[in-house]
């Protein structure tokens, strides 16, 4: 296609791809239409149902881009973006996107990244209020920006606040998104590493990266001091993140859960897998009676779950079994890659 915007006739197509359709959407996306229009008491009403509580609700707003090589990053924005609203305690509710993809895009491509997320919408009840897409020599890929709103009643707001002596917990597997990023760019080379089941098992956590009804349930039931999406940086940035200024540190005695997958991609292409983009990893603080509650109903519930360490007072400090870990200088995924690359390029 050409440089510039959508050609009209083209962009009607695009924007008839609304997601859920929610109560309160007075005016969206429309051809000629620059801005969205909501009536955000029926969003006020739909939050405080899921949480029958009737406090005053409050507004939530989220920015995220998807940048890196893959298939669906239609897909991947409305769950990142979805993501970070359900860990402060709001429901998702209205999404926009800014799509910009390289000159030599087709439509068709344009198309599958709308349907994309089209399709995550309607599974999260998330309408597309619009966005923008445009095709620019600027980009070598397709990027997608997302823009997401979220609704919670206040007493159900996460603090996301640490305490002295809270219990973290890590629910999910380490590096599972970086994963199926590294398994999808391996092409057959994959299977010199890993065994078949091995492959599946990597590609299935991969593709679980989304925490939003979890994130939610955790809330809903529990009300955890922080619940925290573990992303770019992997499991030990999001740790430091969480206490690199402040008067608290987290002492790390044990590691979250990494699958068998990720242990000998992490070995094969020299990366530190708790530093690998971590998107579905749920990071939860909190009190010990809480933590006991929350781990039993996880394992009712089948989902990995492991204590991995404390709140301490230790200003600014991340440590495990107290050795000082580092603090993040970008995410392993590009390790990896680059590795990969360079063993692509042995062997061709």
């Amino acid at each position: 296609m050409e440089e510039g915007k959508l050609e009209i006739s083209l962009l009607k197509e695009i924007l008839e791809m609304k997601g859920s359709e929610n109560a309160g959407i007075m005016v969206s996306g429309h051809v000629g239409g620059d801005a969205a229009i909501i009536d955000v008491s029926e969003a006020e009403r739909k939050a405080q149902k899921f949480y029958n509580n009737n406090s005053k609700t409050l507004l939530v707003v989220k920015s995220d881009p998807i940048t890196f090589p893959t298939a669906e990053p239609g897909r991947y924005a409305v769950i990142v973006n979805a993501n970070d609203i359900a860990c402060s305690g709001a429901l998702p509710f209205g999404f926009l996107s800014s799509i910009i993809v390289p000159v030599q895009t087709s439509f068709q491509e344009v198309k599958d990244i709308q349907e994309q997320i089209h399709q995550q919408c309607i599974e999260l009840g998330i309408s597309i209020l619009g966005g923008h897409t445009e095709i620019s020599q600027s980009v070598k890929l397709p990027i997608v920006s997302g823009h997401m709103l979220g609704f919670v009643p206040q007493e159900f707001v996460v603090a996301n606040k640490l305490a002295v002596n809270e219990n973290i917990l890590a629910i999910g597997f380490t590096g599972a998104e970086g994963t199926g990023i590294i398994i999808s760019e391996s092409g057959n080379l994959i299977h010199s590493i890993l065994d078949n089941d091995e492959i599946e098992e990597g590609k299935r956590i991969g593709s679980e990266l989304r925490i939003v009804d979890l994130a939610l349930d955790l809330n809903k039931k529990f009300q955890p001091s922080l619940i925290h999406d573990a992303t770019e940086g992997g499991v030990y940035g999001a740790l430091y993140e969480l206490i690199a200024f402040s008067e608290l540190s987290i002492e790390l005695n044990n590691l979250p859960r990494i699958s068998t997958a990720t242990e000998k991609l992490a070995s094969w292409l020299k990366f530190d897998p708790f530093r690998l983009i971590s998107s579905g990893l749920l990071i939860v603080s909190a009190p010990e009676k809480k933590t006991l509650d929350i781990m039993e109903y996880l394992k009712q519930e089948q989902i990995p779950c492991e204590k991995i360490g404390k709140v301490g007072s230790n200003k600014g400090i991340l440590s495990l079994n107290d050795q000082f870990l580092e603090k993040p200088t970008g995410d392993e995924i590009s390790t990896a890659l680059k590795n990969l690359e360079a063993i692509k390029k042995k062997r061709s």
